[in-house]
């Protein structure tokens, strides 16, 4: 490979490492820039370096081109910039400066810098690259990563911050010609979306997930039973729900709405279940209403029981297509009816009503309650005003007065969550 790339890109090989470390040092030194510790390597016929550079560095050398919404994008090296998606990864830099993790991001340098390998027919070999002050990056892959970079670097100014002089890996590619700059930008973003349920089990950064581990940990019903890593859940498919079904009930008990948008969340955590303690006490009110609802609710009950995988599992598949309960819906309902539930401070005021929830209510799909709300034809309805209604028409069942519900008073056509009704 070596000799390859030193025939066409202009290598320069040495009979040992040190004499390459020592060429570059002296390059450096006579044309003012800096050596760079790299692993040079081949990629789909073409000369790639990777290494690391400090934030600092990258604000300083790093060039976006972003094209204008609504222009020509072929005539400029990026995308248009996303402003909300640099403000997000800024706010998380600024509000995790010394507890975060940036991906790596590829840049693009269209003349070759100076390389200096030791000399052999090596695939991959460490090298040192000499890049001077008058060098500049363009981002294939990581604009709005390295925009937030930029931004959050004018608000941390904190004479203590460390953030400048953190890092972060980069892989450059030797290509000047744009329109394979495209096709790069293009197949870099060949990466699949991370399911709901497997970010909210991983980011456990945000109050609302660490809460919804414990309960799905704590409960009878979803312990070993709920699927964290789908998008959707199979209708052959033993699991419960969705990692995400039980996190839309846990917003619904939170903050009465399963729809509060991500970017909200963060801030409405804090305000409600912000410190350990009360985390604490939400997890243990929640565990309690969970094993009322599971000792008395129809079929709840009798899935507690099964083990959770093999042949007898199967029959929460059964369970699923006849009632609502095992639906994203009804656990939204059952989220939206326990918030006013724990509005009373007393115990065994809550537990009746948890109880009065699990016995008096017919969750069967086929119920009259249903019907006119949720349930149209076939169907069950996967927007919030009919689950609103179910849920007014739920309370009105267990004697509880949503004094402070205003019929239709919240409306929309989101949908519920990613579900099979």
């Amino acid at each position: 490979m070596a000799a390859v790339f030193t025939a066409e890109l202009g290598l320069t090989q040495h009979d040992s490492l040190t004499a390459a470390q020592q060429a570059a040092s002296e390059a450096a030194s006579a044309s003012g820039g800096r050596s760079f510790t790299c692993v040079v390597f081949q990629q789909g016929g073409r000369l790639m370096l990777t290494t690391a550079f400090s934030n600092a560095f990258l604000i300083n050398h790093v060039v976006a081109e972003p094209a204008a919404k609504g222009g020509n994008p072929r005539m400029a090296t990026n995308r248009p910039m996303d402003p909300a998606h640099v403000r997000a990864i800024g706010k998380y830099l600024i509000e995790n400066e010394r507890n975060y993790i940036l991906p790596p991001v590829t840049l693009n340098v269209r003349s070759v810098p100076a390389i200096h390998v030791p000399r052999g027919n090596f695939a991959t070999t460490v090298g040192f690259v000499v890049i001077g002050d008058e060098t500049r990056f363009s981002v294939t892959d990581g604009q709005h990563r390295l925009a937030a970079i930029s931004k959050a670097s004018e608000s941390l100014t904190d004479p203590n911050s460390t953030f400048m002089g953190d890092s972060v890996s980069v892989v450059i590619v030797v290509e000047p010609d744009l329109a394979r700059i495209h096709q790069d930008f293009a197949d870099a973003a060949q990466t699949k979306q991370i399911p709901a349920s497997l970010l909210a089990a991983f980011n456990t950064r945000e109050p609302l997930n660490r809460v919804l581990t414990k309960i799905v940990d704590g409960s009878t019903l979803f312990h070993g039973r709920i699927d964290e890593t789908s998008k959707n859940l199979s209708k052959n498919s033993p699991a419960v729900f969705l990692l995400n079904q039980v996190r839309g009930m846990v917003k619904e008990l939170l903050f009465r709405d399963y729809a509060l948008s991500e970017s909200s969340i963060p801030t409405r955590s804090n305000q409600v279940i912000g410190s350990t303690e009360r985390q604490d006490a939400f997890v243990e009110r929640t565990l309690s209403m969970m094993e009322t609802l599971t000792r008395h609710m129809t079929p709840w009950a009798a899935i507690s029981e099964l083990p959770t995988s093999g042949g007898p599992a199967n029959q929460v598949v059964d369970y699923r297509k006849h009632y609502i309960n095992m639906t994203a819906t009804g656990l939204v309902i059952i989220g939206h009816v326990a918030y006013e539930i724990e509005k009373n401070p007393d115990p065994a005021w809550r537990a009746a009503r948890y109880k009065d929830l699990a016995t008096k209510v017919d969750w069967r799909r086929d119920a009259d309650i249903w019907q006119g709300a949720i349930i149209s034809g076939d169907k069950i309805s996967t927007t919030r005003a009919p689950g609103r209604l179910a849920a007014r028409r739920v309370m009105a069942t267990i004697g509880l007065s949503p004094t402070d519900i205003v019929e239709g008073g919240l409306q929309g056509a989101e949908p519920l969550l990613s579900i099979e009704a």
